[in-house]
C-alpha cells in the first residue's frame, strides 16, 4: 500500500466586506486599502502591508490576501510531491510527529501500528505495535472518541461524540493535559450552533491553531 505526501495550495480566502469606510487597521488613516490579513483580521493599505505588518509580533506565517479577492471560493489545489510504499495492505491513519517521523496505523493488518521515517523512496521502520489500550487517564465517558491528536507541547486533542451515534447528541473537539484534565472543550459557534457533525482527523499548527476534518456526507475541514 502506498501514500503521497501533497501540497495543498489554497487561493482566495472568503472574508466578508466591510460597508463602512475602510481605513488601514494598523496605521488608522483612510489610505487606499487594498490588503485583509485573515489571521489578524487587519485591512492594510499598501505601505503597512510591506513595511509595518511583518515586522509585528507572531506574523511571520500570516496570510495576507488582496481585497478584491473577498468573498470568492476558496481553490485547493492537490499535486502529489512524493510517494512512499508501505507492506500494509490499506493506510488508515496518518499522522505526521514533530521529530520527521510519521505514525501509520491499519486497521486490516491485525491493527498494526507502525512509527516511520521516509528515507529516500521507502520508509525506514523505526517500532511496530499490535496492542490495544485498555487503561488511560484521558476519559471522555459517556462520548465515544473518533480522533485523537498530539499537539506540539504535548497537550491532547480528542474528537468525541456520543455513543448512539448518528442520533442527535454531542460532537465535541476537547483539549487535554498530560493529567487527563479537560482544559477546553469545542462544541459550538458564537451563534450556539454545534461546530461539527462527526469529527474523524485532528491536527494543530506550532501556533495553536486547530484543524479538523469534520465528516459530513463529503467530508469537511474546520479551523
Amino acid at each position: 500500500m502506498g501514500f503521497s505526501q501533497s501540497v495543498i495550495r489554497s487561493q482566495a480566502p472568503s472574508i466578508i466586506r466591510s460597508q463602512a469606510p475602510a481605513k488601514c487597521g494598523i496605521c488608522k488613516t483612510e489610505r487606499s486599502i487594498k490588503w485583509k490579513c485573515i489571521d489578524c483580521s487587519k485591512l492594510l493599505c499598501n505601505h503597512c502591508k510591506e513595511s509595518v505588518h511583518p515586522e509585528l509580533k507572531n506574523t511571520e506565517n500570516h496570510q495576507v490576501v488582496n481585497i478584491k479577492d473577498v468573498g470568492q471560493p476558496t481553490v485547493v489545489e492537490l499535486n502529489i510531491y512524493k510517494q512512499y510504499q508501505t507492506e500494509l495492505s490499506l493506510i488508515s491513519v496518518l499522522s505526521y510527529s514533530h521529530d520527521d517521523t510519521l505514525w501509520i496505523y491499519s486497521d486490516t493488518d491485525e491493527e498494526v501500528l507502525q512509527r516511520v521515517k521516509p528515507e529516500g523512496t521507502k520508509l525506514n521502520i523505526l517500532s511496530s505495535f499490535n496492542i490495544v489500550v485498555y487503561d488511560s487517564v484521558y476519559n471522555v465517558s459517556p462520548l465515544e472518541p473518533t480522533a485523537v491528536h498530539v499537539t506540539s507541547d504535548n497537550k491532547v486533542l480528542v474528537g468525541c461524540v456520543n455513543k448512539d451515534y448518528p442520533k442527535q447528541g454531542r460532537r465535541v473537539v476537547i483539549l487535554m493535559n498530560h493529567n487527563g484534565d479537560q482544559e477546553r472543550v469545542y462544541e459550538h459557534d458564537q451563534h450556539k450552533q454545534p461546530i461539527f457533525t462527526y469529527p474523524r482527523r485532528l491536527t494543530s499548527t506550532s501556533n495553536g491553531n486547530i484543524h479538523v476534518v469534520d465528516r459530513i456526507s463529503a467530508g469537511r475541514l474546520v479551523e
